[in-house]
């Protein structure tokens, strides 16, 4: 072949620089990990394309030359075994090939919530923590708030309605003529969670359209379609629902911005608990005075019902019968009383107790100590000031602990 052929484009060849470049990228990553003070590890499980499961790490580190701290992917391991020692041994060969100096230098793990990562006794944090006593375990924030929202699913009411809005998304999404008959909604994923938030969001908005596009279709669709539409307008077309969806998305406005901070690469374990503590003083005041919330609720769905031409009367009070399983059977004198005790008050307790639970304060005392060194002018450059090797280096530790983000 000649020179003027030569155009090394082929795949082996791409495969090869691009093998390259990854292996640069890692080695400087590794090299600046190897100067900081401290720093946690990252991890998560998943599979690619083709099914293989891998384990995904990163590092978070305190970066001298930036002064910031630093939080970056360094590469796929795959994985031999889904069990707590299989990806334990993972890791563990990973810092120990990068000569990380784990047992000196690592101070957390961060993984997400399930069992096998995550396990007090056979866990893979329980794991490596036996071996990196330095190190501490923080289940990710972000996970744990999403673990909130599914919790809400215990109640009957939040839990169908989710379930069909779900399925309304689903619908539209799935032939490309029905996409073009409303916005374009994302699919509730459960672990993309400021997705789930946004999909909530211009679901709520868009809720008028896309009831009369779902009327539309089960008057004039194919027969598969009627029936399907049909079903899913029905459901949609009630009181109830219009009012659950109204607190649904009311909520998760409110949770879609921390959702996001505890996702910020300069997050802290301090500051996230901060994050946490405002929501929950939020949440406990609307709490206080539940006959607002529920006035701001039911007049925002009679506006969404009037848009829609929904007859039904919404101040108008479900039946109270004198035994009842299926349904909120809450007596009430009014309405607004009803609603208040069927929906508003569980949702919010739930809520509540659920942040409560997943964010309970522990392994804080050594945090918190180093919150006073963060924010009482110990920062790095009054540090140096004042000669204070200590403190810089309780500064820069601290800000090694992670709030690991999937």
């Amino acid at each position: 072949m000649g020179k003027r052929m030569q155009s090394y484009r082929s795949i082996d060849i791409q495969n090869e620089i691009i093998a390259i470049c990854g292996d640069v990228i890692k080695a400087d990553i590794v090299k600046k990990v190897k100067e900081a003070e401290a720093y946690s590890v990252l991890a998560h499980e998943t599979a690619d394309i083709s099914g293989t499961e891998q384990l995904s790490i990163g590092l978070r580190y305190f970066d001298e030359e930036a002064n910031e701290v630093q939080e970056m992917f360094v590469g796929f391991v795959k994985l031999k075994g889904l069990d707590a020692k299989s990806i334990a041994y993972c890791i563990d060969e990973f810092l120990t090939k990068e000569d990380l100096n784990p047992a000196d230098k690592c101070v957390g793990f961060g993984f997400d919530g399930c069992s096998t990562m995550s396990g007090k006794d056979g866990g893979v944090q329980a794991i490596l923590r036996k071996k990196y006593t330095k190190a501490l375990f923080f289940h990710c924030s972000s996970h744990k708030l999403n673990l909130v929202i599914n919790d809400l699913n215990i109640l009957p009411e939040i839990r169908n309605t989710m379930g069909t809005t779900k399925d309304i998304i689903n619908f539209f999404r799935e032939p490309v003529l029905r996409r073009k008959l409303v916005p374009n909604i994302a699919r509730l994923c459960e672990t993309r969670w400021s997705e789930k938030h946004k999909t909530i969001r211009i679901f709520k908005e868009n809720f008028p359209v896309i009831l009369e596009a779902l009327e539309n279709l089960w008057r004039e669709g194919n027969s598969a379609t009627r029936k399907n539409a049909f079903q899913l307008h029905a459901t949609g077309f009630k009181i109830s629902f219009i009012l659950c969806i109204t607190l649904i998305a009311k909520y998760s406005a409110l949770l879609e911005p921390v959702v996001n901070a505890l996702q910020s690469i300069a997050l802290d374990v301090v500051k996230a608990s901060q994050h946490v503590k405002r929501i929950l003083q939020l949440l406990k005041s609307h709490r206080d005075n539940p006959k607002r919330v529920t006035d701001e609720i039911i007049k925002d769905s009679t506006v969404v019902a009037e848009k829609v031409g929904l007859e039904e009367d919404i101040t108008s009070m479900p039946r109270i019968v004198g035994k009842q399983r299926h349904r909120s059977n809450h007596p009430a004198e009014s309405p607004s009383e009803f609603w208040k005790r069927s929906l508003i008050i569980p949702y919010l307790d739930s809520v509540i107790r659920s942040l409560e639970t997943c964010f309970a304060e522990e392994n804080l005392t050594l945090l918190n100590l180093l919150h006073h060194l963060l924010y009482l002018n110990y920062t790095p450059h009054k540090c140096k000031r004042c000669q204070s090797k200590i403190s810089q280096k309780l500064v820069k530790l601290s800000l090694s602990f992670i709030i690991y983000q999937t």
